[in-house]
């Protein structure tokens, strides 16, 4: 009997094929792009997607909340603010749970509604236009190469008159951050909490940084805690306290190969998917961190490299897997396990996760496998033996990883 005829949930593929340069693949430009079209020449009455209700309150509030902006005295602060004011919007309709979130099509509304300012604002003899003009200079910094584009296009067709409010020289170098391409690396005790740091800069060298990219590979490839810090070193020591003792004493080293960049190819962005429990700095960086992905390919295409393709974490050989658990566990108890139940918890366990963790465990991964494997159906004689199975299968990983005895006890732990 297989796994899908005891019942278990299909996985969703992954839609990361690839990541277009330019391309915004929201909901009005799949609309406008693709099923207008299609339905027009059906005659269908369909009409586009209705706009969130979230999407005019959150805009307002951005635009109306022009402080931190204005107060800005480089592009890194501007960029800093920019990431902020649209982050506390994003974090409050998570936490809401709204139905529809479309984070894409919101930022274009945004950076649309921006413009409009701009121009009505420009139009009076005072100086509030000053605060969208600059909001649109902070969205050129985080946005992706297409949400750039639509911001540097906004920015063109406003022209307030700037002879009576001159604006600083450093506004148009944020849409030219870069990265530098310096990167190092750091892993957790278990292997599947990781940090990946890259240095940035704009253009002149001006306002050096780097960009956390602090990942969590227990299952699907998530955001936990990134952000901009000074230096490598600022940075390492504020993932290492956000992970906790399994980062203690853990120091960065340089990145080697494009494949120890797979999980930024990975990883998960899809406001669809969220939970509600995301942290504050994770909705800070949503779009930033998709930005950043692109200037870290930039870098290393110009030094004629590229990040490695995206991959199918599906269909998967359970065998290897599947064959060295048995083994260990005749050698442990003097039994082989039922061969069944053994495939179909390494199936569960390597499907839709990196390669790279397919040996690895840790009480989050094990989190994860045990609410998938929770899905299956609960009477069946396979789930029953897959349960009883996983504190062994967490020993044996733990063990095999030569982790310390209190991090194995953890893992099995949450294996009981």
């Amino acid at each position: 009997m297989s796994p899908v005829s005891r019942g278990r949930k299909g996985k969703k593929p992954k839609k990361k094929a690839g990541r277009a340069r330019t391309t915004r693949h929201t909901l009005a430009n799949a609309w406008n792009a693709e099923l207008r079209p299609a339905l027009a020449a059906l005659g269908s009455p369909l009409a586009p997607p209705l706009r969130p209700k979230w999407f005019d309150p959150s805009i307002r509030t951005v635009l109306d909340q022009g402080d931190a902006v204005m107060a800005a005295r480089g592009p890194r602060e501007l960029e800093q603010a920019t990431a902020e004011l649209l982050g506390a919007e994003l974090h409050r309709v998570v936490r809401e749970g709204f139905d529809e979130t479309l984070f894409d099509w919101w930022i274009e509304a945004l950076a649309e509604e921006a413009a409009v300012r701009v121009q009505q604002e420009s139009a009076s003899s005072d100086s509030a236009w000053q605060t969208s003009w600059r909001l649109l200079h902070g969205l050129t910094s985080i946005g992706s190469p297409g949400l750039r584009s639509i911001a540097q296009t906004a920015l063109a067709r406003s022209k307030p008159d700037m002879a009576s409010h001159p604006q600083p020289e450093w506004l148009p170098q944020l849409a030219h951050i870069a990265a530098t391409g310096e990167m190092w690396q750091l892993r957790d005790a278990y292997g599947t909490r990781l940090a990946l740091i890259a240095g940035f800069s704009y253009p002149g060298a001006t306002d050096p940084s780097v960009f956390l990219f602090d990942v969590d590979v227990s299952g699907l490839v998530e955001l936990v805690n990134p952000g901009v810090f000074d230096d490598m070193r600022q940075a390492a020591d504020a993932w290492r306290t956000q992970v906790g003792d399994t980062a203690d004493g853990v120091q960065p080293r340089p990145v080697e190969t494009t494949e120890d960049l797979l999980p930024l190819v990975h990883l998960e962005l899809d406001d669809r998917a969220l939970s509600g429990s995301e942290s504050r700095d994770a909705m800070n960086n949503w779009f930033r961190v998709n930005r950043r992905i692109f200037d870290v390919a930039d870098a290393l295409e110009s030094k004629g490299m590229s990040l490695p393709r995206a991959r199918s974490l599906y269909d998967v050989d359970v065998d290897p897997l599947a064959e060295a658990f048995s083994k260990w566990h005749e050698l442990r108890h003097g039994t082989r396990p039922d061969h069944e139940a053994v495939g179909a918890l390494a199936e569960e366990w390597m499907e839709g996760t990196l390669p790279a963790t397919w040996y690895t465990v840790s009480p989050r991964r094990m989190e994860f496998q045990r609410n998938l494997i929770d899905d299956w159906i609960t009477e069946d004689p396979v789930t029953v033996a897959v349960k009883e199975l996983l504190p062994e299968w967490a020993r044996w990983l733990g063990e095999r990883a030569e982790l310390p005895e209190h991090l194995v006890d953890r893992v099995v732990a949450t294996a009981s």
